[in-house]
């Protein structure tokens, strides 16, 4: 076994191969790697599978183990008592804590655009959106973990979100361990957060790789969403500053009831920034 997963407090004679059953802690440490294993552990949960490989062990040795194992690289630790399972398959990645610090919390935004490559400079942050309502309201901002580890969340209406079971495969990603909605809702709910009055979110840079998203699917949340103008406004102007390559030259439909409840809407900015690009052309 490689010595970059062997526990830092192993001992040699641990190795002895006339042990019949092996060294409980290899045990445990291939048990990691199996299906059932959990993808994140709390010390509670941590503890129930030492005991598993080593009745009657005590909490402290639990606890000695598990920082092993970090230094193993076997778990990585995200605060105190809290670990992700790096032995599983795929490994647990940060993005699954967030549901866990914030109930109901999707990743979105740049953590999924920088993921998917549309971004050129993806962020540290794992950023995730939170369903509000009048009866939903959760805290909302940054949260950083005892482990360093830097989390940010923000609330947006629950009809961003899915609204039935068959919903949720239009929007979130297929496969993914934790909830990830799709790049171009992402997209889309990053240039919502930033049109609202007041926002201190920055829209979408213009140096990106619109080749890393799918046209009919963006323009389809788009329309479904009531943010073709808004869609169309930055596509325009990204353009306008130099992205204008043939791979990025994806045509964004905006239909006239659309412009007509935006204008009502009050989005007069925008109409403005369409104008003066007009002029410029």
């Amino acid at each position: 076994m490689s010595s970059g997963l062997m526990p830092a407090n192993l001992e040699r004679s641990d190795l002895q191969v006339d042990r019949p059953v092996g060294d409980w802690k290899f045990r445990l440490l291939g048990g990691l790697a199996t299906s059932g294993a959990p993808r994140i552990f709390t010390a509670a949960v941590f503890h129930s599978l030492v005991l598993r490989y080593r009745p009657g062990a005590s909490t402290s040795t639990a606890r000695l183990l598990a920082s092993s194992l970090v230094q193993a690289g076997a778990l990585r630790r995200v605060a105190s008592g809290v670990y992700l399972n790096r032995r599983c398959l795929p490994p647990a990645e940060l993005t699954e804590m967030a549901g866990r610090i914030r109930a109901g919390a999707v990743i979105s935004l740049q953590s999924v655009l920088g993921e998917c490559g549309f971004l050129n400079n993806p962020s540290a942050i794992v950023m995730a959106v939170v369903p509000t309502s009048a009866s939903k309201r959760p805290n909302l901002g940054e949260v950083k973990t005892s482990g360093g580890d830097v989390f940010r969340f923000y609330g947006l209406a629950e009809r961003f979100f899915p609204s039935a079971d068959e919903d949720r495969w239009v929007l979130y990603q297929p496969g993914r361990p934790c909830d990830m909605f799709r790049p171009e809702a992402a997209l889309l709910q990053w240039l919502y957060l930033a049109g609202m009055k007041r926002s201190t979110v920055t829209p979408p840079p213009t140096d990106v790789d619109m080749g890393q998203l799918d046209e009919e699917h963006l323009n389809t949340l788009a329309q479904r969403w009531h943010l073709q103008p808004e869609l169309k406004a930055w596509h325009d102007h990204s353009k306008s500053v130099g992205y204008g390559e043939e791979q990025h030259r994806i045509q964004v439909s905006v239909s006239e009831k659309s412009q007509a409840a935006a204008a009502a809407d009050g989005a007069a900015a925008r109409e403005r920034l369409l104008a003066r690009l007009g002029k410029q052309r």
